[in-house]
């Protein structure tokens, strides 16, 4: 009885102890102390009756949680205050340090701005002498100058007294350098003068220099006029020259005497300058041509304006091709001497300049100069301008093939790309293609083949017309690919362009007029034609190389 009584009582508590349902709307961050207190009999004891036992010793448990968390919130409670006590304290002596250091900083800026009233009248004075002294450092660097350049000077006139001539071109050099770094400056009078220096003594020295740079060039017969003077000064076989030094002795001058002008190369360029041509033929920019070659070219320059100038017989306009040929044999003439004996020179002298397309170079100016003024006389005449650009693409491609003339220095070209010249250049070529087109078709043998006897070669049976054009589109893309802009290129490819529509058009033309014997020797020869240049074209427009030679893109 007592026993169930017991069981019931037990069964009791377990229903009263039983989770009960959490509230819905119930925030996840509050707390019902009744809800967590099922939620931790629920998780300790469960629904096993035996585990009742536990009860006694997790309530001993939890009275000693109890407890500590007691004893601790007893010593906080006793600790804050001594902390708060020690955090005014603290706050307190900040407190009187930061005034003491304000009354300090008062005290301070109180102090410096009484100091700087005082001073500011040493200041000015201060700042005075300084200027004082830095117009005196200017003054004496200034002097410092005038007397480097006088002591150059002096060491100048010194090694010319002694004949010393090497040391007074390399002195007159640093005194070049010197002047060059001034070029800048605002001191006008200083860089005049120092200007003037260098000229007095560069001519001097080059007078000198040039003189007997003269003799030995005159000991060495030059300039080589003629083929058979070519081997007398060159030759080893001769023990000596005309003047009556040996070969070796006039040599060995010509190298000195050269190196010794090169050096003068710097003070020339910068108080030369030298003569350009007008800004509207474009011409590629290049450097002076060396002081050497420039005295070697003195005869040739004279000869040369001596016949091709003036009222001379020699001077012809409708004869351009007397001076381009008398230049190319210049040019040939002279070729060995500069290979072997004035390459070697400027080898020794540390240049990269190539003599023999210097002295190139030197005399295809000429020829630039005598072109710019005859072309103008020659725009209105058919034949003789015609004649002018023939012989001046003949002699641009000896240039380039034979002498290996570089196509980035100054050359013909860029007198033919003036913009009237040029213009006059495409209206006559477009007149004679056109004149060119007007023979070949009206040729008796315009429609038949030369090749018609040959199998193995006339294959597409084309006609003689149709080889012609296209043999009159190449010499045209020969004669213009040389020129030195793209622009330009293009203007020539235009007109081919419109050659070929042309040539198309007679052709269509012919073609109407042979309808009637679609059979007949002339229709198929067209056909034959069309056929050719169609598949010309189709290999030009293949060929990489072509197209570029055409337009250059």
């Amino acid at each position: 009885m007592a026993s169930c009584e017991t069981e019931g009582s037990l069964d009791e508590t377990v229903h009263d102890l039983e989770k009960p349902e959490a509230p819905a709307n119930l925030d996840s961050n509050t707390s019902d102390l009744p809800f967590y207190v099922c939620e931790f009999v629920e998780k300790e004891i469960g629904n096993d009756f035996k585990s009742l036992c536990k009860v006694s010793s997790l309530i001993e448990k939890i009275a000693e949680e109890k407890k500590h968390l007691e004893e601790q919130v007893l010593t906080v409670s006793s600790e804050a205050p001594k902390r708060i006590q020690v955090a005014l304290s603290n706050a307190e002596s900040t407190q009187s340090a930061l005034a003491t250091l304000l009354e300090r900083e008062a005290t301070v800026s109180e102090s410096i701005g009484k100091h700087l009233e005082e001073a500011t009248p040493w200041m000015d004075d201060l700042g005075v002498l300084t200027d004082q002294i830095n117009e005196v450092e200017r003054h004496l660097n200034y002097l410092k100058w005038i007397s480097h350049i006088e002591e150059l000077s002096d060491n100048i006139q010194q090694h010319l007294m002694t004949n010393n001539v090497a040391e007074a071109a390399s002195t007159l050099v640093s005194m070049t350098e010197q002047a060059i770094k001034l070029q800048d400056s605002s001191c006008f009078h200083l860089l005049k003068f120092i200007t003037s220096t260098v000229q007095f003594w560069h001519k001097i020295l080059k007078d000198k220099l040039t003189s007997d740079f003269e003799e030995v060039l005159t000991q060495l017969q030059w300039p080589f006029i003629g083929p058979h003077q070519l081997q007398t000064p060159i030759s080893s076989s001769s023990s000596s020259t005309a003047g009556g030094a040996s070969v070796k002795e006039v040599y060995a001058s010509l190298e000195t005497l050269f190196i010794q002008l090169l050096k003068l190369q710097i003070s020339d360029e910068l108080i030369s300058k030298p003569k350009q041509m007008p800004e509207k033929y474009s011409l590629p920019a290049s450097p002076p041509i060396i002081l050497p070659i420039q005295i070697m070219l003195l005869p040739l320059q004279k000869r040369f304006r001596y016949h091709f100038t003036g009222n001379r017989q020699t001077n012809v306009l409708s004869k351009p091709e007397w001076y381009l040929t008398q230049v190319l044999m210049w040019i040939g003439n002279h070729t060995k001497f500069l290979n072997e004996k004035v390459q070697p020179i400027l080898k020794k002298a540390g240049s990269t300049v190539n003599a023999k397309m210097e002295f190139t170079r030197g005399l295809v100016m000429l020829v630039l100069e005598k072109l710019s003024v005859d072309i103008p006389c020659l725009l209105y005449d058919d034949v003789l301008f015609c004649h002018l650009v023939d012989e001046v693409l003949l002699f641009q491609r000896e240039l380039h093939t034979t002498h290996g003339y570089l196509g980035s220095l100054p050359n013909c070209m860029h007198i033919l790309s003036e913009d009237t010249f040029f213009q006059r250049w495409l209206t006559v070529e477009r007149k004679l293609a056109l004149e060119k087109m007007d023979s070949m078709l009206s040729s008796e043998a315009a429609w038949s083949s030369q090749y018609k006897d040959i199998s193995d070669v006339d294959e597409m049976k084309f006609p003689d017309c149709a080889e012609t054009f296209m043999t009159l589109l190449l010499v045209i893309t020969d004669r213009y690919k040389n020129l030195p802009t793209a622009e330009k290129k293009l203007k020539f490819l235009e007109l081919q362009k419109d050659l070929v529509d042309d040539f198309r058009i007679r052709l269509t033309q012919v073609m109407k007029e042979e309808s009637r014997a679609l059979l007949g020797f002339k229709y198929c020869a067209i056909l034959n034609a069309v056929n050719y240049i169609a598949a010309v074209l189709g290999d030009w427009a293949d060929n990489i190389v072509s197209i570029y030679e055409c337009s250059d893109v």
